[in-house]
């Protein structure tokens, strides 16, 4: 799952991922635009934050849920959710086939 979303709802979401039991997440600092783009810079772009999580698709509804609800808002550009299949998930130091919610 590949979520875009503002910076400023990086702490809720973490906080309700903790309550959730979401057991990792990949945070990086993007800058694109979409649907909302920023016209008042010569560039266009807009700062937000992508987050990547693994989990089993069991959870999927609960963890989409939860993102929108952290960080939903009626402000043009506040960020999507993508949901994509996992072929394939290993642990590199192991080797082995993990499941997505284990650590």
């Amino acid at each position: 799952m590949v979520a875009i979303i503002r910076p400023d709802v990086l702490d809720a979401l973490e906080a309700s991922f903790g309550s959730l039991r979401v057991r990792g997440m990949t945070v990086t600092e993007v800058k694109g635009f979409g649907e909302y783009a920023d016209f008042f810079t010569r560039r266009h772009l807009t700062s937000h934050l992508k987050v990547k999580i693994f989990i089993d698709e069991s959870r999927t509804e609960a963890v989409t849920n939860a993102i929108m609800d952290v960080a939903h808002s009626d402000v043009p550009g506040a960020g999507i959710v993508a949901v994509l299949p996992v072929d394939a998930f290993f642990h590199i130091r192991t080797r082995s086939p993990a499941l997505p919610d284990e650590s």
